[in-house]
């Protein structure tokens, strides 16, 4: 299976996914709602999912600029079909009731990002307001995604992730993971091994994706394929960053390489043979390929379809 069989000049695929499909975000990038230039820069990306920030993003002297100016930020013209979402203040902060009541009725906001979510009463706060506030449509179309970025919501995630219907991505915040658990990070981040495998692993568990940790700290190209890499690995679905210019970066990796495609392709064919022709269990590199093996190969060619492959050319 050659290169161009595989369409793996991974140009990003920024048409929107199915309605009626989970959403498999690999790119979360956060808008400073309060600096114009980003807010521009944000019209034009190739990101998955968009979120423009209420919250850590936007200093306190500026948080009424911020809310002043959500509604026309949402509403703005763009050229991509990126996922629009929101950051609202944490709950108890005493911005997020204001917050939810001026986004909640737009009919742009696809995603809400609850950030410091410790257990769940935070989503369940949410999902009051959206009742109350959204649209008919909206309380239909809305999203949640839950930052975990304490301890307690550490200890406290598998009762956040089966909450609530509406909730369909755990995210891990790792500044404020780091401030709350005292850890102190080096070079590859042995420290967030744990907290990150958690987070990944309950998604998985409870039928959520997950979003990996984001880097302020201007990482070199290197470093920071690496670290996309290493999220992808330890079973991310995606990864956060506020620089459109990791975008690509982040896509790259986050698709699956040929040699995983062509097997994901050989085990679908596999199965669809053996099962019209009512066959059992097979060998294919030395494994039973069984349901598991089928449900694995589904999600890798899903992943590669949104990253741009031609799957249906090669399962033809």
């Amino acid at each position: 299976m050659t290169r161009s069989q595989l369409g793996t000049n991974l140009i990003p695929n920024t048409e929107a996914q199915p309605a009626d499909k989970r959403k498999i975000r690999r790119s979360l990038l956060f808008v400073d709602v309060s600096n114009e230039e980003n807010v521009q820069r944000s019209l034009s990306s190739n990101t998955d999912l968009v979120i423009y920030d209420l919250e850590d993003c936007v200093p306190l002297d500026h948080k009424q600029v911020a809310k002043d100016n959500i509604i026309r930020i949402l509403n703005l013209e763009r050229t991509t079909n990126s996922e629009i979402g929101v950051r609202i203040n944490s709950i108890g902060s005493g911005h997020e009731v204001e917050d939810l009541k001026l986004v909640l009725p737009s009919d742009k906001v696809e995603v809400l990002l609850i950030p410091k979510v410790e257990s769940p009463s935070d989503i369940h706060f949410v999902c009051n307001l959206i009742d109350l506030y959204a649209t008919e449509e909206g309380k239909k179309r809305i999203r949640l995604i839950a930052a975990v970025e304490t301890s307690l919501a550490m200890m406290n995630i598998r009762e956040i992730a089966q909450c609530s219907d509406r909730l369909d991505t755990l995210m891990f915040a790792v500044e404020d993971y780091c401030i709350n658990s005292e850890s102190t990070r080096s070079a590859g981040f042995p420290e967030l091994y744990y907290a990150r495998s958690l987070v990944s692993n309950a998604a998985h568990a409870y039928g959520l994706e997950s979003l990996d940790m984001i880097n302020i700290f201007n990482p070199t190209q290197a470093d920071f394929e690496e670290e996309c890499k290493q999220g992808y690995r330890m079973g991310f679905s995606g990864k956060q960053t506020s620089d459109p210019s990791h975008i690509d970066t982040i896509h790259k990796a986050y698709c699956p390489d040929e040699e995983t495609i062509a097997r994901a392709v050989a085990k679908i064919k596999d199965f669809q043979a053996r099962t019209k022709e009512s066959l059992g269990s097979t060998m294919l590199d030395n494994k039973v390929t069984d349901i598991p093996y089928f449900k694995w190969a589904e999600r890798i060619l899903r992943r590669a379809r949104i990253s741009g492959v031609d799957v249906d050319s090669l399962l033809a």
